[in-house]
């Protein structure tokens, strides 16, 4: 198997979506959700005296709130919201950022440059381009399941015969 390389040098301000929605800490869960339905965003970022303080997503909204038989008229986003907020810098290399959203098990960035919010990126926003990485994953799930119905009885009798995607991805330069 060769190396290989992808382009993540570049700067997230190259990829980033300047189109950022936001809401206020003030606002009720209800409006968060209505917001979101209504741009078809999964997640709003906080913004209080014009900065980035937090972020709500749509995962937030169901396991603060839904789970919990919460009322969404009646709880504040200041309440559920997820802070600090994890941000970069719009010169931040792809790479950091690739590494500080896995690091943090996080699938969107927000871009801050003085103290401003810029923009967002997310894991969708790193795979539309890195089209090479979608194709090399696609190839070794195909292969993942060619090693399955090829020999079943081999796979169970061995440790593990299977490509792993996860230790392939490592071999990335990322």
């Amino acid at each position: 198997m060769g190396v290989v390389v992808l382009e993540t040098n570049i700067p997230v301000k190259e990829i980033m979506n300047r189109d950022v929605i936001g809401i206020d800490p003030d606002d009720t869960a209800e409006v968060a959700a209505q917001r979101m339905k209504h741009y078809d965003v999964g997640n709003l970022v906080v913004i209080n005296n014009k900065k980035a303080i937090g972020i709500v997503t749509e995962e937030d909204l169901v396991r603060k709130l839904i789970s919990k038989n919460l009322l969404p008229e009646k709880v504040k986003i200041g309440d559920i919201m997820t802070s600090p907020l994890i941000t970069v810098s719009p010169n931040t290399s792809l790479t950091s950022a690739m590494r500080i959203m896995l690091k943090n098990n996080i699938r969107r960035l927000p871009i801050v440059e003085d103290r401003k919010l810029v923009g967002i990126i997310t894991n969708k926003d790193i795979l539309s381009v890195s089209p090479e990485l979608n194709r090399i994953l696609i190839d070794l799930i195909e292969i993942n399941r060619d090693l399955e119905i090829k020999a079943p009885e081999e796979n169970q009798k061995k440790p593990s015969s299977k490509v792993n995607v996860t230790d392939a991805v490592c071999f990335l330069k990322i």
